[in-house]
């Protein structure tokens, strides 16, 4: 496999850092902080940290799509989630306002937060759905093990952000691409999101055959913005 840069890669890491600019000032009288990471921390750094693991995996191809070769970089992707999953935990009890709050003093809206866990969904379904079109009959069954073991700790993690920030999910769902409903119905994911509130049987199945394309596309468009 090569591990030359991807643009396309780098640009949806670099969006994760276009909310830095102060859009209100912290209140005075915000609690303190304590060392645990904030949300949008804990969600750029993961953004961040599995890009070049999600450019590795762009180089498959359905000669070297096994078990073998997409384990050791399924379990790093595994253990950042893990961790994030940890630290969001961590932030329960916490006021809207100090979840909101970066390190910086910066104050986030909910739509800010939305686009930066739109670019971290966009980034591991893409790959996610990638994988799917190259994987061969005889590995199929194997691989999508691997790869539901990742989506569910991305059901976890999205789901445990979502019950801290109330009021995000209504305002992601309208973000997030088809190709994301597209592959947790096609891996039968559908009870791990059930908090999506949608209806599976409305998501068409077809997008996976167009995976690149779609998730090409999904990323141009966002970043344009």
């Amino acid at each position: 496999m090569r591990f030359s840069t991807l643009s396309l890669l780098a640009t949806v890491a670099s969006a994760a850092f276009s909310f830095a600019a102060p859009v209100s000032p912290a209140s005075n009288g915000l609690e303190a902080r304590c060392l645990c990471q904030d949300i949008h921390s804990i969600v750029v750094d993961v953004t961040t940290t599995i890009t070049p693991l999600v450019e590795e995996l762009t180089y498959i191809t359905s000669e070297n799509c096994t078990v073998e070769i997409l384990t050791p970089i399924i379990e790093e992707i595994k253990v950042v989630l893990t961790t994030a999953i940890t630290e969001v935990k961590g932030l329960t009890g916490f006021t809207l306002t100090t979840l909101l709050t970066t390190v910086d003093g910066v104050v986030l809206t909910l739509a800010e937060v939305a686009e930066l866990v739109c670019a971290l969904l966009t980034l591991i379904f893409g790959a996610v759905a990638a994988i799917l079109k190259v994987v061969t009959t005889a590995e199929l069954t194997a691989v999508s093990a691997l790869l539901c073991e990742v989506l569910e700790l991305v059901a976890t993690l999205l789901q445990l952000v979502c019950n801290l920030l109330g009021g995000l999910l209504a305002i992601l769902l309208p973000l997030v691409g088809e190709i994301v409903f597209t592959v947790i119905a096609s891996l039968g994911l559908t009870a791990k999101f059930a908090f999506f509130n949608i209806s599976w049987t409305t998501v068409s199945s077809t997008l996976i055959a167009s995976a690149t394309t779609v998730y090409s596309t999904s990323v141009a468009t966002m970043t344009a913005v």
